[in-house]
């Protein structure tokens, strides 16, 4: 009999596990129906409620996760049971087996039989679920998600700088922001209409992926606002990554319909080795962009302390050597390259008063 007893209380346990889980159920459909129930309310009130629904929906993957993997192991308990139960025990003598009276026999009988519908209703909330925690999972991927261009949104871009900075501050690993900007992209918008906008930022999104490497993180942080980390902050490697940034964007024009869009891009790029906090990054690689801007667009400059330094019309570390009176230390192991004259004097003193104005105006 205290096989008897084990197989109740198992059915017990098991029609428990599965009131509760038809509670959770319905708990979960009926707050998945509250987050996606379309609601007219002011835009200053949206941002907050809807990283509370992401929270939320964070929660009721982990929680329907683990609730999946409970109903799991106790399907393989019933199971046992069930075989236990259907197995002679060898050890028992013919006398004992027979001396169980009818009524135990019907009893087991029904136990089994609860127990096969109960493991077929479990099974059942168990696919429930899981189908649950993957509409769940692809909703939170498309919250990080921009729909127009398939990058990262501001919301996962947020995040990575402050676990990039995290990791820089314990790890002692630095890495690099980039600003970019699609230069006069409100005229695009005037003159060929919004459509036209939309075909030149899912261009520009699909020509950048094919020069950042696995290990960047590329986002659409605003309108034609563009940000990218870099794991690195050497002068040389990141300069390299702005200059084929630059010129994948310039290489040819967007074709829209009968026209050609001809687009460039700004940039302004800072390490985590000149600033102090993640937002001092995005001030500072912000006034980078404000300097390449200055200078005309299609340009980039690099923001190192109080200077700012253009991208393009230099040498690197690599090409220069033995051109020592071209360098100037910048720190942690960086190096600044003067820019070196390509058609004689006075392009090079044009150039060198240019970038002693930005300074001034920056400082």
């Amino acid at each position: 009999m205290a096989e008897l007893l084990t197989f109740v209380l198992g059915d017990v346990f098991g029609v428990v596990t599965l009131l509760v889980g038809i509670f959770i159920g319905f708990w979960l459909g009926r707050l998945w129906d509250y987050v996606m129930r379309p609601k007219s309310k002011p835009a200053e009130e949206a941002q907050p409620n809807a990283e509370s629904y992401r929270d939320k929906l964070a929660g009721m993957i982990q929680f329907t996760t683990h609730f999946s993997g409970d109903i799991s192991k106790h399907i393989e308990l019933l199971q046992n049971l069930e075989q236990k139960l259907s197995t002679p025990d060898a050890e028992r003598t013919a006398e004992d087996q027979g001396g169980l009276s009818s009524k135990a026999v019907e009893l087991i009988a029904q136990i089994t039989a609860a127990n096969q519908k109960l493991k077929q209703r479990l099974e059942s909330a168990e696919a429930t679920l899981k189908t649950q925690t993957r509409d769940l999972e692809t909703s939170l991927s498309e919250a990080r998600t921009d729909a127009l261009t398939g990058l990262l949104n501001r919301r996962a871009f947020d995040e990575a700088g402050s676990q990039r900075w995290a990791h820089w501050t314990r790890k002692d690993h630095p890495f690099t922001l980039v600003l970019m900007d699609i230069d006069h992209f409100k005229k695009v918008n005037d003159q060929y209409g919004h459509d036209a906008g939309d075909q030149v930022l899912r261009e520009v999104a699909g020509r950048l992926n094919t020069v950042v490497r696995q290990t960047d993180f590329l986002s659409r942080i605003g309108g034609e606002e563009l940000a990218l980390l870099i794991p690195e902050s050497e002068w040389d490697a990141v300069v390299t990554v702005a200059q084929k940034i630059l010129n994948v964007i310039r290489s040819e024009p967007v074709q829209y319909g009968c026209d050609e869009i001809q687009i460039t891009l700004s940039c302004g790029l800072i390490s985590s080795c000149h600033a102090d906090s993640f937002n001092a990054m995005l001030r500072g690689a912000d006034e980078a962009l404000y300097a390449a801007k200055s200078s005309g667009r299609n340009c980039g400059f690099g923001k190192t302390n109080s200077t700012l330094i253009p991208i393009e019309g230099q040498q690197t570390a690599s090409d220069s050597a033995g051109v020592s009176d071209s360098q100037q230390s910048l720190g942690n192991g960086q190096t600044k390259m003067t820019a070196l004259p390509e058609n004689g004097p006075l392009d090079s003193a044009a150039s060198e008063l240019k970038n002693r104005l930005l300074q001034i105006s920056q400082g």
